[in-house]
């Protein structure tokens, strides 16, 4: 008698169950990940060493490659800066880390904390110009209606704003002084990251035996077949996730330089701040711009109410150049997920992981899309199923 599951039959149905099992694990991950986060947590306990080189490899490892592509492209094969190109290409990664922090640290932090300082000790005035600029408003547009009138707007006013900000800002100076008084937690934490950078440099100098070792891990554990299609999605989840985050911070720094160039031309208030609102807020897709847009018109309307309503209109401009222009040449399609499916990851995300779930949604609905959309054509290709457009325009 004839074996069904013949190895014809066993090698078209293994990497179907295998796609559908990472997909439901993946799942599982992601559901239970505060539980899982707190297992991983007592392993990294562990190998902190190896974690953090690991992580500081990751981020390093995106600029290190354009930038070694780019010496590979200009320089001949027999020049000793094409046989060292990987080392150049780390010494170069690292000054622009170097020049990139000494810039924040040196231009955007006190500016930052020059604004954030003003804000926070005239809150009380803030307030109430917010609130004489919007009654200004009604006024100009004939609406008999104070805000006044609303007693807790009253309340809030009256609050002890100064005393609360003080009791605060001992608070935060107490907590700092009591982290840099333990001078032996300091060292060591300084001590771990230290060596998970120079474990780092060893990664991304060798990067293709430490891959080509694990790989072989995975194949003796998992065989061949398996080890094939973990490390295909490993790479296209990968690649996503890189493309993703490195496009992102892409725009976010030039979304910051152009907000905080064009709204010191105009004369907008906390130019800093507000750029980097919306430079932050530019990771969260859809809902980010819109949050931001609001929060900066909030702050500007405590200055003037004529340049909150501009500044609205100005952003809006800008915003049509970053969707149009910035946008598709920074990040482009690097995810490859349609709209409807973007919108739905971020409530859902959001739901489970708040801000961060958020931030995270469209690489990781990117990949688990990726993961379901060729588990679907396995299966209809394998029912020899196919679904055209002329099919669905008819469904319509």
């Amino acid at each position: 008698m004839r074996n069904f599951f013949n190895d014809d039959l066993k090698k078209q149905v293994k990497p179907g169950m295998i796609i559908a099992a990472f997909t439901v694990l993946l799942i599982f991950f992601l559901i239970n990940l505060n539980s899982i986060w707190a297992i991983i947590g007592e392993f990294i306990g562990a190998i902190k060493y190896l974690f953090y080189g690991i992580v500081i490899a990751y981020i390093l490892n995106q600029p290190m490659k354009l930038i070694e592509t780019l010496i590979a492209k200009k320089c001949k094969k027999e020049s000793f800066i094409y046989r060292k190109k990987r080392a150049l290409a780390i010494i170069l990664t690292l000054i622009l880390m170097l020049l990139l922090i000494i810039v924040i640290a040196s231009i955007v932090i006190p500016n930052l904390i020059s604004s954030l300082t003003s804000l926070i000790s005239n809150i009380s005035s803030f307030l109430i110009n917010i609130f004489d600029n919007i009654d200004e408003i009604f006024i100009y547009f004939g609406i008999d209606f104070r805000m006044e009138d609303i007693g807790s707007v009253k309340e809030l006013i009256n609050m002890p704003w100064q005393e609360m900000v003080s009791q605060v800002l001992n608070i935060l100076s107490k907590s700092a002084g009591g982290i840099m008084a333990n001078a032996t937690d300091f060292l060591s934490k300084f001590g771990i990251a230290f060596t998970g950078f120079i474990f780092s440099l060893y990664l991304l100098a060798d990067k293709e035996t430490f891959l080509r070792q694990l790989r072989k891990v995975v194949g003796a554990v998992c065989g061949y077949h398996v080890t094939k299609i973990i490390f295909k999605y490993a790479h296209k989840t990968n690649e996503v996730f890189s493309n993703f985050i490195s496009g992102q911070l892409t725009e976010a720094a030039i979304l910051w330089i152009l907000y905080y160039i064009t709204m010191r031309l105009f004369g907008f208030p906390y130019p800093e701040l507000i750029a980097t609102i919306i430079a932050l807020f530019s990771f969260v897709p859809f809902f980010g711009p819109i949050a931001a847009m609001f929060i900066g018109a909030v702050l500007i309307l405590s200055k003037d109410a004529l340049s909150a309503v501009w500044f609205m209109i100005y952003f809006q401009i800008l915003s049509q150049l970053e969707d149009n222009f910035i946008y598709p040449r920074v990040v482009g399609n690097s995810v490859g997920l349609p709209g409807i499916w973007v919108i739905l990851s971020i409530f859902v995300f959001g739901d489970f992981f708040g801000i961060f779930g958020m931030v995270i949604a469209v690489p990781c609905a990117a990949c688990l899309y990726s993961l379901a959309s060729e588990l679907v054509n396995m299966i209809l290709k394998k029912r020899k199923l196919k679904i055209t457009e002329t099919d669905i325009e008819q469904m319509k």
